[in-house]
């Protein structure tokens, strides 16, 4: 995934926030396979967020993962009181029934972009791709920049013509994006075949963007990760607390160099608009 910044939109931070661990979904690729029903959905903290937010001084892009961020109850009353100054984007599996009412109540001007993660399997197994694509076209009417991604599992391939097609016939496009973790006794992305790279359309030599160590990074800087307790850190790599959502975040004073050998979110690569403006305040 590439993030662009679309509408001219102007920020100074991104955090990126694992707003829930729980999802209705049980994708057998998925890091939280057959764990997300154990976890507790928190209500986010709406006045005390926005106070954090406001201390700053500082415009934010706030990232919603999870788990299924639609399953957090108050999550549309949560957008809608971020977007009154901020940005949003959204990685979610689409299949939510609340899906309208946020499509009313969220202006898409500050909706950064909606990752429509497209998730075939559990998709047709929960009757759920009619609804999803119903979501989908709705947020395309309604001018949200929402793009679709499989995630490029190697079973998947003896359904993917039929999925193709069936997709293709309710006039949405998706990518594929790589499968980090084991399958086979295989470690995943370093183990796809010639043949699996070109029927998922991979690039191999992009897979490179995420062995950062000794790159140049915000994390800390301008881009933080959060989970769903609001505890915040420079990276989802980095161990060490710098905050809470809810009560403060300390920002360091220059960028760091990237600790972890394999880098799940290179930021030159998934918020290219930060990074770049990183390079023009430490010239």
């Amino acid at each position: 995934m590439n993030f662009t910044n679309p509408n001219n939109a102007e920020y100074d931070t991104w955090i990126h926030w694992n707003v829930s661990g729980k999802c209705n979904f049980d994708c057998e690729y998925c890091f939280g396979h057959s764990a997300s029903g154990l976890q507790k959905v928190n209500c986010i903290g709406i006045d005390k967020l926005l106070t954090t937010l406001d201390k700053t001084g500082r415009i934010f892009r706030i990232s919603f993962t999870g788990g299924e961020p639609f399953l957090v109850p108050n999550f549309i009353e949560a957008c809608e009181a971020i977007t009154q100054r901020h940005f949003i984007s959204i990685n979610t599996h689409l299949s939510s029934n609340k899906i309208t009412e946020f499509a009313n109540c969220i202006s898409p001007e500050r909706v950064l972009f909606i990752q429509a993660s497209l998730h075939f399997a559990e998709l047709e197994r929960k009757n759920l791709m009619n609804k999803y694509i119903h979501n989908y076209q709705l947020l395309k009417k309604l001018k949200f920049n929402i793009f679709a991604e499989a995630v490029a599992y190697p079973p998947i391939i003896k359904k993917l013509d039929y999925y193709r097609n069936y997709i293709a016939n309710e006039e949405i496009d998706f990518t594929f994006g790589a499968f980090t973790g084991m399958y086979n006794g295989k470690k995943y992305p370093e183990s796809y075949s010639e043949n699996e790279l070109k029927i998922f359309n991979l690039n191999k030599n992009e897979q490179n963007k995420f062995y950062q160590k000794g790159n140049i990074c915000n994390a800390g800087y301008s881009v933080f990760a959060a989970f769903s307790n609001g505890n915040v850190f420079p990276c989802f790599q980095i161990k060490e607390k710098v905050g809470n959502i809810y009560t403060g975040i300390k920002f360091s004073e220059s960028p760091i160099t990237c600790p972890a050998k394999y880098c799940g979110c290179p930021l030159n690569v998934y918020d290219e608009y930060l990074f770049g403006k990183l390079q023009f305040e430490i010239l």
